[in-house]
């Protein structure tokens, strides 16, 4: 690949990540994922969801793990435990 092509290969992730929206993509009892693009998104817009989810259950998010699988393309995964 050229320069141009990295170039814009990261164009395009900034401009997919201009319109993105963070996701919940697993929402449990026991476990809550969240995917979310930087810098739009932040680990802790990421916590928030996940602390706001949990809540549901009457349980705190715990930060289990993160990802990232993309230029600026981010999961975090949180397990959901009693207070």
């Amino acid at each position: 690949y050229t320069t141009c092509h990295y170039i814009l290969r990261l164009y395009d992730s900034v401009r997919l990540c201009a319109c993105s929206q963070m996701q919940i993509v697993e929402n449990t009892a026991s476990a809550v994922s969240i995917h979310y693009y930087s810098p739009v998104q932040s680990l802790e817009d990421a916590t928030a969801a996940a602390r706001k989810a949990c809540a549901a259950y009457a349980k705190s998010a715990h930060l289990r793990a993160t990802e990232l699988v993309g230029v600026a393309e981010h999961f975090a995964h949180f397990d959901c435990v009693s207070s």
